[in-house]
């Protein structure tokens, strides 16, 4: 529940919309009310609603309206025990810590199922609501415990605030933090993501990516070897190899089961994933859209070449600023400059790892394992865990 939802625009209504999808998705009986929006309506929960927003104009200048106020009061009760009949729990963002709508922060603890408040802004700590810190009721609303009420917090921060505004014991105080669609962040196709989950590769933590064909000369075993080396340290670190067989080499198909049987060898096959090895009809799933998807992904490039005539894989990499590390080339040099993490060319496997895990400690590359963290799909479960937990 919010005052409205989308496609109304708005950071609540997003992160509402955001929540509807990820529940859904994982087979709960979610629905949203809201006073406008694609949801189920009630008028009078939308915080602009005539006679809402002339209460809490009235409220802001502390005026008695109390008529008024109950009167929209025992409206909204009435139509919210309507609609809440068959639910367990109500999450209300915002809507018992905001001043927008306060007869519907005095209407909804009666008006059934017990409530989840799920605190995104808090007024009374907030010197932009102060014409709303004001004693005794309806602004009590702002500062103290309602019945049947449970609240949450969006960072630990909120959880600080909230504790000090309505004397909450932290530890009753369960902070979920808002959560990041990568994909529609990264722009990724539909088409993208099903593949990729269907490859194995976007839960991968971190995603490193060999933008090579399956040719000797890429020496790809060196990159199956690092993958083995920091298993323990990245214990989700998957290795991507994006492309088919080279096209004109005579040993392509043998090279190619060496590297199988290498993969077989380490027991890293659910963490070296060859792309190649999803053709479906003889046509390699990778096009240039895709790769330059993967380059998003990535959290570092390896490049373990023996030669190169040029090195476009580090200026593809460079244009989705994705850290390099390759062997000691003078084309890779030549373009990146000293911005590369390098190990000589005739360096064993654990020359490479060591190079990799120095990438992967890098401050772009920490960042995008720190955001990992925030994605909303990695959220499902603790969300899960309190919607149980308040509910019960």
């Amino acid at each position: 529940m919010h005052y409205t939802a989308a496609p109304v625009l708005g950071g609540v209504e997003a992160i509402v919309e955001s929540h509807r999808k990820l529940l859904a998705g994982a087979g709960w009986p979610v629905r949203v009310v809201a006073g406008r929006g694609d949801c189920e309506l009630i008028a009078e929960v939308d915080s602009r609603h005539p006679e809402v927003e002339a209460i809490a104009v009235a409220l802001s200048r502390g005026a008695d309206v109390s008529a008024r106020f109950d009167g929209l009061k025992a409206l909204l009760r009435e139509k919210l025990s309507a609609s809440l009949r068959d639910c367990d729990l109500v999450i209300a963002h915002n809507v018992m810590t905001m001043p927008f709508n306060l007869p519907l922060a005095a209407a909804l603890p009666e008006a059934g199922p017990p409530i989840l408040a799920w605190t995104h802004d808090i007024a009374w700590v907030n010197p932009l609501y102060a014409k709303f810190q004001r004693p005794g009721w309806p602004y009590d609303l702002l500062h103290r415990p309602q019945p049947k009420t449970a609240y949450l917090a969006i960072s630990e921060l909120r959880r600080e605030q909230l504790c000090e505004a309505y004397g909450l014991d932290p530890g009753g105080v369960q902070v979920v933090p808002n959560g990041v669609d990568r994909a529609a962040v990264l722009g990724l196709r539909p088409e993208s993501v099903r593949f990729g989950r269907r490859a194995g590769f976007l839960d991968a933590d971190p995603l490193v990516l060999v933008p090579f064909r399956i040719t000797r000369r890429k020496r790809i075993e060196l990159a199956i070897r690092a993958a083995d080396e920091l298993r323990h340290k990245w214990p989700a670190l998957k290795i991507v190899v994006s492309g088919p067989l080279g096209p004109h080499s005579t040993d392509g198909a043998a090279y190619f089961e060496e590297l199988r049987a290498e993969r077989r060898r380490l027991h890293v096959d659910d963490r070296v994933i060859f792309l190649h090895e999803l053709a479906e009809r003889g046509r390699h799933p990778v096009d240039d859209e895709m790769m330059g998807e993967l380059y998003q992904l990535a959290g570092a490039v390896l490049l373990t070449s023996e030669s190169e005539g040029f090195g476009l894989p580090v200026l593809e990499a460079g244009l989705a600023r994705v850290a390099v590390v390759c062997s000691d080339l003078p084309v890779f040099r030549e373009a990146g400059g000293d911005d590369l993490w390098t190990f000589p060319v005739e360096a064993p496997a654990g020359s490479v790892a060591a190079a990799l895990g120095e990438a992967l400690m890098s401050r772009q590359a920490r960042l995008q394992a720190d955001v990992r963290r925030y994605e909303w799909e990695r959220q499902l479960g603790r969300l899960e865990e309190v919607i149980r937990h308040a509910a019960a």
